[in-house]
């Protein structure tokens, strides 16, 4: 079978000079106006490396000659698609790419996202990294670069590769909080990383964007084991109106936690239920042992799921909210064994919600198995825990 090159059009490709903002303004728009726009096409890698570079070349020939002038690059962190969380792999993508992009175009600088590099650039670079269903080691990576300018997406690539023992274990904030962070503010950002290139990135997550680097410099001076400066951010975060999010308050609680607030922690904790429970989005992570309906019995695991269960009860009487308790389990065993197995779980769960609150007639109980897995591997271990949990919505009172 013959195979076709189809060169795409650069919005940046006409003339020699950087065009003023209202002519890429104008520019932009013909693009996408004109159809100009097309999909990424993904390429097969052997490697990991291979998919990086394959990508650096891709978003280079989007974008032209036109970035070979001195220009500045953001990086908005890399992460997992399924659980919108940065893991071990998503970094090591994150940094073959950048080392892949700095030698194809080696005029260019590329920083991290922070307050102070925003002002810097135009350009965003946002990424995921995903498992492809039904497949041993095999994965996708999208990446996209934003022309803040103008909110376009203005060069898209993918590229498929299979590597072995790929390390998806999530970096230790995500690895630690409570509950899944994946809120509307990290969907506009998946979105974004695989927006069609012409086609308008996602507008929350350009607006949010000043609070969104806040919230990376807390993340990262989370996982260096900086503390008190995490928390001075999270907690500015949580003054913004814009950073009503849940990596917020999931951070705030974990922060307080290492400093020993354990007041603090309480509350932020009971921020994360109100959150979740107002936008229909609380999956906590209560892990439970092996093929059973006890918790797990590290007191570093479990030790504060007594104050979660309590806080979710008090929640849910105060409010009157009626709640379906969704069991999760990871795709080990059969699937008649993991259905009886999550339902037994979320009925336990529902058993110490009443034991804290007077929720007759408020709670259900439902068992998904496997069915509905973020991670789905089944290797029951730190980076598809997110898979055994469980999760609340809200429902009509009967």
């Amino acid at each position: 079978m013959r195979s076709f090159a189809v060169t795409n059009p650069s919005p940046y490709a006409w003339g020699s000079a950087r065009p003023s903002a209202w002519i890429r303004r104008l520019r932009a728009a013909l693009v996408v106006l004109l159809g100009l726009s097309s999909g990424a096409c993904i390429k097969t890698s052997t490697s990991l490396d291979q998919a990086a570079g394959a990508l650096a070349r891709d978003l280079a020939r989007q974008l032209g000659p036109q970035l070979q002038e001195s220009e500045t690059l953001v990086i908005d962190p890399m992460v997992d698609r399924a659980t919108g969380q940065q893991t071990g792999a998503s970094l090591r993508l994150q940094e073959v790419l950048t080392d892949s992009l700095l030698a194809g175009l080696p005029d260019i600088t590329i920083v991290g996202l922070s307050r102070t590099s925003i002002d810097q650039s135009r350009l965003l670079l946002a990424g995921t990294l995903t498992t492809v269903p039904d497949t041993v080691d095999q994965y996708t990576a999208s990446v996209s670069l934003t022309d803040r300018d103008v909110g376009l997406v203005v060069a898209q690539a993918a590229a498929r590769f299979e590597e072995a023992e790929l390390d998806q274990s999530p970096t230790p904030f995500f690895d630690e909080s409570p509950s899944l962070t994946r809120d509307r503010s990290v969907e506009g950002y998946l979105t974004t990383a695989e927006t069609r290139r012409g086609r308008p990135a996602d507008a929350l997550y350009l607006d949010q964007l000043s609070t969104t680097a806040l919230l990376t410099e807390a993340l990262e001076r989370y996982n260096e084991g900086s503390w008190s400066e995490a928390l001075e951010r999270y907690q500015a975060a949580a003054d913004r109106p814009d950073g009503q999010q849940l990596r917020t308050f999931n951070g705030i609680y974990l922060t307080s936690l290492k400093l020993n607030r354990v007041a603090d922690a309480e509350e932020a904790f009971g921020r994360i239920v109100s959150l979740g429970l107002a936008t229909d989005n609380l999956a906590v992570k209560l892990l439970f042992r092996p093929g059973s309906t006890d918790f797990w019995p590290s007191a570093e695991v479990s030790g504060m799921y007594p104050m979660w269960l309590r806080r979710i009860a008090e929640a849910a009487a105060s409010s009157g909210s009626c709640l379906n308790i969704m069991g999760h389990t990871s795709r080990s065993g059969s699937e008649e064994l993991n259905d009886r197995l999550s339902l037994q779980r979320a009925e336990r769960v529902a058993e110490l919600l009443e034991a804290n609150a007077d929720l007759a007639g408020q709670l259900r109980a439902t068992g998904r198995g496997f069915r509905d897995n973020i991670v789905g591997t089944g290797r029951d271990d730190a980076s598809d825990a997110i898979d055994r949990r469980v999760e609340f919505s809200v429902v009509p009172c009967a």
